[in-house]
């Protein structure tokens, strides 16, 4: 069974020895080159996808800034500079703009965390942005003068309130929307230690297929060199001693394939022409 196998894998020709060579060198770069194109394809999406999350975070971190600082200088201007009503008008509305501005940009910020490795990351910006909203609402809903006038608050004027009660919580948002941006930032590690894997990943098969071809060329020569130049050498220098000196044709040179056949005729010939 085992020598039935044997023949049937064996390859009785030099020439088909080489193309089979030659066949699976290329071959060998083929499937190499296809391996690492397709890491390498890999490697691009996952650079253009960590990004795009980056991008993402820094948009949504600077559209927070920018609510929070819009609100924060229409409540200064309503509670600390005041005015008549037709100059707090339009404060009335950049601040509820901004409320509206702030809640979205943090409700966005709050889902693209809760899909990462740590979504309570921006539980506490949450909590704080409704804190900070609800004190804004209830000033431009006039709550805020009641309660000072009705002195249930113990802030002698808006001034004192902003100072002492808005101010802070101003204070804790922005805190919260730093972490956020350096809380997200770090939440792309992963995904950098995973592309860094992919990027070796696409180099393996490269590094594998020049060792393999190393190994083919090595075995290659020692092919060439065994059973095509050393017998080749042998059949001339034997021929050339038949021709010059009537030297006997060395029968016993070894040898196989079309070598073999080219040796047993040359003995054929010789036999002839004696």
């Amino acid at each position: 069974m085992f020598d039935k196998l044997k023949k049937l894998f064996t390859i009785n020709s030099i020439k088909r020895r080489i193309q089979f060579a030659f066949l699976s060198l290329i071959l060998l770069l083929c499937f190499s080159g296809a391996m690492s194109l397709f890491e390498l394809e890999r490697v691009s999406h996952d650079t253009e996808e960590i990004l795009l999350a980056s991008k993402q975070n820094v948009d949504l971190a600077s559209d927070m800034i920018t609510a929070l600082n819009e609100q924060n200088d229409a409540m200064i201007y309503m509670a600390v500079i005041g005015g008549g009503l037709s100059d707090i008008a339009p404060h009335f509305r950049e601040c509820e703009s901004s409320i509206k501005h702030l809640s979205l940009a943090v409700e966005r910020a709050h889902t693209s965390m809760s899909n990462t490795e740590t979504p309570m990351a921006t539980d506490s910006l949450v909590m704080f942005t409704n804190r900070i909203n609800a004190m804004a609402k209830a000033y431009i809903n006039g709550e805020i003068h009641g309660a000072i006038a009705a002195d249930s608050l113990g802030y002698e004027t808006t001034h004192s309130w902003y100072v002492e009660s808005y101010k802070p919580e101003y204070v804790n948002v922005s805190k919260q929307i730093t972490k956020y941006m350096t809380g997200s930032e770090s939440t792309l590690g992963p995904d950098v230690n995973r592309l860094s894997h992919t990027a070796r990943r696409a180099v393996v098969p490269v590094f594998i297929a020049l060792v393999v071809m190393l190994v083919v060329v090595l075995m290659f020569y020692f092919f060439l060199r065994h059973y095509f130049v050393k017998p080749v050498l042998r059949i001339n220098n034997a021929l050339g001693d038949y021709l010059r000196y009537r030297i006997p044709f060395d029968e016993n040179i070894a040898c196989r394939d079309e070598i073999r056949t080219l040796h047993d005729r040359i003995i054929t010939l010789i036999s002839k022409l004696r």
